[in-house]
């Protein structure tokens, strides 16, 4: 009768579990459509500074506008 009990409890608990962990994480923030494309890889060596400078520009507009999103008006 213990083990029975013991079984009954243990799925119920994993049920729980289950359909806990199965629903996706609620977002504080909707995600904002981004219109910044990532710098395409340079296949020349000429396209290196170009690309550098992309690149730069790329991390920085993503960096502002993570902290944008971390800190709402």
């Amino acid at each position: 009768m213990r083990i029975l009990l013991l079984l009954v409890v243990l799925a119920i608990i994993g049920l729980t579990l289950a359909r806990w962990l199965g629903q996706p994480p609620a977002s504080r923030v909707p995600p904002e459509a981004t219109t910044t494309a990532v710098p395409v890889v340079p296949t020349r060596p000429q396209e290196l500074k170009k690309f550098e400078q992309d690149i730069n520009r790329f991390l920085q507009d993503a960096a502002t506008q993570r902290g944008r999103q971390a800190d709402p008006p």
